[in-house]
């Protein structure tokens, strides 16, 4: 299995893969996840066996405390962004237990590191929150501004953030 980055060839199987991972929430369009591989292309992964993707995981750079809502058409990044916030991580049913998810979250943290974000975040949904606990990420109470779009993750939704260590803060 090898990483590669996400490109839109890969689209209708990372939309396979969302439809069989995601029961909490409806899955987004095929408009909006190319709209995060297309806005930041180094960000945004899968992992590839033979041609067949078995995971990806989208990122965005983004201001800490902001996220884009749930099935966003329009990916604008903003200027000077701080975060490296992971919108999605899935892995094919069949390659669960293979290391799949974790080859995806050392890359998200390697490139997050590699442009000196300071902070990671993410949302976690599907009682994903103790995995994302294990990876270093905390809940936080989310700003007024974000609590309408966190809302569009479903019930369970929690915003967490990962301060990145060795990243100067100023």
């Amino acid at each position: 299995m090898k990483i590669h980055a996400a490109q839109l060839a890969d689209l209708d199987q990372i939309m396979a893969i969302q439809m069989l991972c995601y029961y909490a929430i409806e899955p987004e369009s095929r408009l909006s996840m190319a709209s995060k591989i297309i806005a930041s292309p180094d960000t945004c992964f899968v992992v590839k066996e033979r041609d067949m993707v078995r995971g990806y995981l989208l990122a965005i750079p983004v201001m800490s405390g902001e996220t884009p809502a749930l099935d966003s058409e329009a990916c604008d990044l903003a200027g000077g962004a701080d975060c490296l916030y992971l919108h999605d991580l899935a892995v094919h049913p069949e390659s669960r237990g293979l290391g799949v998810g974790c080859i995806l979250v050392r890359q998200f943290m390697n490139i997050a590191h590699k442009k000196k974000f300071r902070h990671a975040s993410l949302v976690s949904i599907q009682d994903s929150f103790r995995f994302w606990q294990k990876q270093g990420f905390e809940a936080i109470v989310p700003p007024e501004k974000l609590q309408s779009k966190l809302m569009t993750y479903g019930q369970d939704a929690v915003y967490m953030e990962k301060l990145l260590i060795g990243i100067p803060q100023e």
